[in-house]
């Protein structure tokens, strides 16, 4: 059925949101020594408004980093769904600056695609909504949050704060595509421990750096073949990458220690002590290294949300309606703040305008017209969700 949105959104107002909040900075604190979220957070809040709502800022950390959140009443009967877009975005590198600029239909600049395409598109989906009797629209609570870029306290925040929250969009670059699956992670560091000497005796000592070479043999000739190539029919295989090594203190030292740092990406179904398992019996045999591996200090939830979920299809039903096209749900290889709400019982899709290639990339970009597109499939699902 044809979107009662379809070609609504106003297209150059879309684009003037996009060089508003791609031309302020928001890198996340943890890259760079950013500035975080707090001057993003107040402009969106100027400007929802100065459009009629009433926003509130949610503290999270110091110096403004806070959530914001507007909420929209709808028909009481419906459920409650929230369109999350996080406001924070990684070190500027490149062509990808907080100088936005417009050119061939599209906006350049760093977080254009991740994910300020998604930020807008939900700003603008709002408007639309206005026009909308509340018996005719699901409660939609618009999120701004902090923090996905690094640790994902702004959604931690917002689950201990919202309970009345059901389901949620979740904006990332998928193309307008309707993603239900995701990976999760766990990331933790791998050490071997040697015996300090002078480099002239070697002998003297232990290499800390020689014992790190079995265990990176170990890795990837015994652990990274073992596992399963197809792995979840949306995701792809669980993945593991040796991301960072520190080794030694000084040119003319044996060296004490070695560290590796690892990421390893879980596929929905996989059991986060089953594979931690998997690791120290992998480190077991190594006879004669003295290895540890260290408890991990990030791990995040893969996701798997079914096909027949109401938030899934109301938001297939009206890509539909705008695009005149039916699609099927995806998977991603990317994590997003729905590690944490769906633990929580709130039914996740990852939804939004822009590529995940342009992400993080030297020349950051997002389409004009695919952002309106995408508010115009938002405020539909709104719609959907209360009938």
């Amino acid at each position: 059925m044809r979107s009662r949105f379809l070609g609504r959104s106003d297209r150059a107002r879309v684009e003037r949101l996009l060089l508003r909040y791609v031309g302020v900075r928001s890198v996340n604190p943890t890259f760079d020594g950013g500035p975080g979220e707090a001057e993003l957070a107040e402009l969106l809040v100027a400007d929802l408004r100065a459009a009629g709502y009433e926003p509130v800022r949610e503290p999270v950390h110091p110096g403004g980093r806070d959530n914001v959140v507007v909420t929209l009443p709808g028909r009481k009967a419906a459920p409650v769904v929230m369109f999350h877009a996080h406001l924070d975005t990684v070190g500027l590198s490149g062509k990808a600056t907080a100088e936005p600029l417009s050119t061939g239909g599209n906006v350049y600049g760093r977080g254009a695609c991740d994910t300020k395409g998604s930020l807008v598109a939900m700003v603008e989906s709002l408007r639309l909504l206005e026009g909308v009797d509340p018996a005719e629209r699901a409660t939609v609570v618009f999120v701004g949050g902090i923090d996905e870029e690094a640790g994902g306290s702004g959604a931690e925040a917002l689950v201990a704060s919202h309970p009345e929250i059901d389901m949620a969009v979740v904006g990332e670059p998928t193309g307008l595509e309707v993603a239900t699956a995701h990976k999760g992670v766990i990331r933790f560091e791998i050490a071997t421990s040697g015996v300090p000497a002078h480099s002239s005796k070697p002998h003297l000592g232990r290499n800390a750096i020689h014992a790190m070479s079995r265990v990176l043999d170990a890795l990837e000739n015994e652990y990274i073949p073992d596992l399963d190539p197809d792995g979840h029919h949306l995701v792809g295989p669980a993945t593991l990458t040796v991301a960072t090594i520190e080794g030694g203190t000084g040119i003319n030292v044996v060296p004490a220690e070695c560290v590796i740092g690892l990421d390893r990406r879980v596929i929905p179904g996989e059991d986060t002590e089953d594979v931690l398992t998997a690791f120290d019996e992998l480190l077991a045999p190594l006879d004669g290294v003295p290895v540890e591996r260290r408890d991990p200090f990030m791990i995040t939830s893969a996701l798997d949300t079914p096909p027949g979920s109401p938030v899934v299809r109301a938001l297939i039903g009206a890509r539909e309606g705008v695009t005149g096209h039916r699609t099927q749900p995806i998977g991603v290889t990317y994590g997003t703040d729905a590690s944490c709400f769906d633990p929580a019982g709130i039914s996740c899709v990852i939804f939004g305008p822009g590529s995940i290639d342009q992400a993080h990339s030297d020349e950051e970009w997002v389409g004009i017209e695919e952002t309106a597109v995408a508010a115009e499939i938002l405020a539909q699902t709104a719609v959907d969700l209360a009938g």
